[in-house]
């Protein structure tokens, strides 16, 4: 098993232990969608990636770590609320794509996912937003020491 799939799992223990047995709640899968969606905007707002019309300050590594966390958190509380029990092996997305490309490309499909509630759109997303976050310096070491906290 992958260190992406672990984390996963153990996201899946903590939420198997407070909800059992419900149905796909479409409200709250809706309600989660649009926090991603904020969380993911937060991470665009961190990376400074747009914000070509400021003096380029240095990308503080700590605080968008935090953000990108608060996004995987949602990403994967997504997948649980879609019964999804295992996410497969993650593959990273070819680098001739840009990061705003990258960014447009996961809001797209989270929306999609909140739409069609399909497993593979998700699995897609969630290897997007990996990709985004180790283009980005962030690391699946300091994802998993941060994320057992």
């Amino acid at each position: 098993m992958n260190d992406v799939a672990k984390l996963y799992q153990v996201y899946i223990n903590r939420e198997v232990a407070t909800t059992k047995n419900e149905v796909l709640n479409i409200h709250r899968l809706n309600q989660k969608v649009l926090a991603f969606l904020h969380d993911l905007s937060e991470v665009s707002q961190e990376s400074r990636i747009y914000l070509f019309w400021e003096n380029k300050e240095p990308v503080n590594h700590d605080k968008l770590l935090e953000v990108y966390l608060s996004g995987l958190t949602m990403l994967m509380s997504i997948g649980y609320e879609l019964r999804i029990d295992t996410i497969k092996e993650y593959r990273e997305i070819p680098e001739k794509i840009d990061l705003i490309s990258l960014f447009y490309k996961i809001y797209q499909s989270i929306i999609e996912v909140g739409q069609s509630y399909s497993s593979e759109i998700y699995q897609n997303t969630i290897n997007d937003y990996f990709t985004l976050g180790f283009r980005l310096g962030i690391h699946t070491g300091e994802i998993i020491d941060n994320y057992e906290k």
